[in-house]
């Protein structure tokens, strides 16, 4: 079972990610900088431990 702000918090990545995504395709200016955010955030998500998984190949490729 995973939290409630456990979960808000994986929408909200799964949000930016498909924006910055978005963006990228059309080439807006803005675009890198949202990038950069966002993997920024997904580093610090995972450094909190939010993306730990029950398989350990997994922790391996976040690694990557």
């Amino acid at each position: 079972m995973l939290s409630q702000g456990t979960i808000l918090l994986r929408i909200g990545f799964i949000i930016l990610s498909l924006t910055s995504f978005g963006l990228l395709m059309e080439n807006r200016p803005k675009a890198g900088i949202l990038e950069i955010i966002r993997c920024l955030v997904f580093v610090g998500v995972y450094k909190l431990g939010y993306l730990r998984s029950q398989f350990s190949s997994l922790s391996y490729a976040y690694e990557v």
